[in-house]
């Protein structure tokens, strides 16, 4: 088998070591996941203003006339402007316990994407990168771990909750994010439905045919893959994996979050970012996508986004962690500021906004605006790479380093882009 593998061109050899390791070691070896090179050192950058990052996701596009840019106009629908804490901010009457905490809050009501189709405006919000045949691009989590190094021996440098498993992008399988699915069952789904005993078996036999196809396939894919599946197993079987039950937390906490999934989610974000975890990402479990279901269910998604958020900021601020902690909330894009035929709003990718606070932002602040209708833009526009390149600066990545992807094609985290101005003190 050995001899096959040399014979074969390095795309070809790929697929095949792809393939033997998927039977071999029960794991998929992605053609785009090989080792990135560096032309600078790891633990790169400098301190930054923040050590930890907590992404909020808003699932179907987020419309931003209805939330952080409310109207007066005809587009208004049922929101309406208030007061926040602070004189410079007014956000949308359907959020009134983050208005309470405007003074944190820094809307970025001039973002724009190119496209208003959900999969490659998500995938571009997530990474900063269009979507590009043959490459996967890593989301901020690995990009951090990359540079900075895995902070903590036995937990996962980046956690998903209810998005999905994204996987490494261009880096290696050790910096794939942990994903995990509902944040109140935390590894339980992950964990094998079969007595421990036999688990431990399996494991061992696993383990004895890796070192063999380690022996046969001395490739730096094969041995990462290795690695990861030993690091998980270690992860399973250590007392680091009771950072996810949130059956330890008091429940009058957990009520406080509320009993909504993003809600749970947000908790477990802070109790994980609290024992060690750098990124996680918590995705809003209801969809924003509003186009034929009018106006009353904006209501009911503004509801559940604002509890769940406010009570996230309070309890990072009382436990000292806010200082340095980045919170951003992040859609796809926006909806249209005229309601539509059937009474809900359209994609509108030409702007919406993102919300950013803690770690080190000047809250009570809005930067960028738009129209009176919400429809346009009247400055400079900022893309989903500025916010990645605005998260990177904040956690002190150097974003001028060059990293090599699969095939040799250079990378920079933030596309070499601009953070955006004025967001941090």
């Amino acid at each position: 088998m050995e001899e096959i593998a040399r014979q074969l061109d390095e795309q070809s050899r790929r697929a095949f070591i792809s393939h033997a390791a998927k039977a071999a070691l029960g794991v998929s070896i992605l053609p785009n996941s090989l080792l990135a090179k560096s032309t600078g050192a790891k633990n790169s950058g400098t301190k930054g203003f923040c050590d930890n990052v907590i992404f909020l996701y808003m699932k179907g596009g987020m419309s931003h006339v209805d939330t952080f840019d409310p109207k007066t106009t005809d587009v208004k629908g049922m929101s309406s402007p208030i007061k926040t804490k602070s004189p410079d901010l007014r956000i949308s009457n359907l959020l009134p316990k983050l208005a309470q905490l405007g003074n944190h809050l820094a809307v970025v009501r001039s973002m724009h994407v190119r496209t208003g189709a959900h999969a490659e405006a998500s995938y571009a919000m997530h990474t900063g990168f269009s979507m590009r045949p043959g490459t996967s691009h890593p989301h901020m989590g690995p990009w951090a771990q990359y540079f900075k190094g895995k902070r903590d021996h036995d937990l996962p440098d980046s956690v998903i909750v209810a998005g999905g498993n994204p996987g490494p992008g261009f880096f290696t399988p050790e910096h794939s994010p942990f994903p995990i699915g509902d944040p109140t069952k935390g590894i339980r789904d992950l964990l094998p439905k079969i007595p421990k005993q036999r688990f431990n078996k399996r494991v061992q036999l696993a383990r004895q045919f890796a070192e063999s196809f380690e022996y046969y396939f001395p490739h730096q894919d094969v041995k990462a893959y290795s690695d990861f599946y030993d690091q998980t197993i270690r992860f399973f079987n250590g007392e680091a994996s009771a950072a996810f039950d949130l059956n330890k937390e008091p429940r009058p906490m957990r009520d406080r979050y509320g009993i909504d999934p993003f809600g749970q989610g947000c908790l477990l974000a802070r109790r994980l970012v609290e024992k060690g975890v750098r990124y996680v990402e918590v995705k809003f479990k209801k969809s924003w996508d509003v186009m034929h279901r009018g106006m009353t269910a904006v209501e009911d998604l503004a509801a559940t986004l604002d509890g769940p958020f406010a009570e996230l900021l309070k309890d990072l601020q009382s436990r000292g962690l806010l200082k340095r902690t980045l919170v951003v909330l992040a859609t796809e894009f926006g909806r249209s500021p005229k309601i539509n035929q059937s009474g809900g709003r359209d994609h509108h990718p030409k702007v919406f906004s993102c919300v950013f606070a803690g770690g080190g932002v000047k809250g009570g602040q809005a930067i960028g605006g738009t129209d009176p209708r919400g429809q346009s833009a009247t400055g400079k526009t900022y893309q989903p790479k500025n916010l990645h390149a605005t998260m990177a600066y904040g956690l002190g990545l150097p974003l001028d380093e060059r990293i090599h992807g699969s095939g040799g094609r250079p990378f920079f985290v933030g596309g070499q882009s601009d953070p955006i101005p004025g967001l941090f003190g």
